[in-house]
């Protein structure tokens, strides 16, 4: 029985030293480790949406939507398993005369807990601020104002996210973008 219980005591220790826990004379004095402390627990949240864009100025392929959505969603923070994107009604090559095309979206993005429902954390969520523009994500072009003004509209404007700023005015060589505070999965 003696044994059992040094070697508990032993194991304890161990355990206790390498989660930067230091025992002090029989009763251990816990100090958290600066990294557990970040973030806010969270959950994954899953989203299945239907983004419907309406009379774009141009003809999109199925391809170049498919990466300016993934583009914007990575950028968002939605981890890349589980991201799926489906674009149709829309063309196989740009010179078609689709523009009105729908995009199905699945992906995650964390979602906050509060009160008792910490227990079910599954993360750590940090908040930043992130900008969307010609260039971040790499697909989006300059010329796709009116792309990322319909996505603002749709798209962000289901999530929980906080737009701070909108430049979408889309006129002839003006610079634009979307700049949004959002929850992402803390690192480990």
């Amino acid at each position: 029985m003696q044994r059992m219980i040094t070697m508990r005591r032993l194991r304890g220790f161990v355990w206790a030293s390498l989660m930067g826990v230091m025992p002090a004379l029989g009763a251990g004095a816990h100090v958290v480790p600066a990294a557990a402390a970040v973030g806010q627990p969270a959950v994954w949240r899953t989203y299945d949406l239907i983004v419907d864009l309406d009379k774009l100025p141009r003809t999109y392929t199925c391809d170049q939507l498919w990466y300016v959505f993934r583009g914007v969603l990575r950028r968002l923070g939605a981890p890349s398993d589980g991201l799926h994107i489906l674009p149709y009604r829309c063309s196989s090559t740009a010179s078609g005369d689709l523009r009105s095309p729908r995009v199905q979206v699945s992906f995650r993005m964390p979602s906050i807990l509060h009160g008792t429902a910490v227990r079910w954390a599954q993360l750590r969520a940090v908040r930043r601020t992130v900008t969307v523009q010609p260039g971040e994500p790499k697909r989006l072009q300059p010329t796709d104002c009116r792309l990322l003004r319909q996505i603002r509209q749709t798209l962000l404007a289901t999530l929980p996210v906080r737009v701070l700023s909108s430049d979408l005015r889309c006129s002839a060589g003006a610079h634009f973008g979307v700049t949004v505070r959002d929850w992402v999965a803390a690192p480990h």
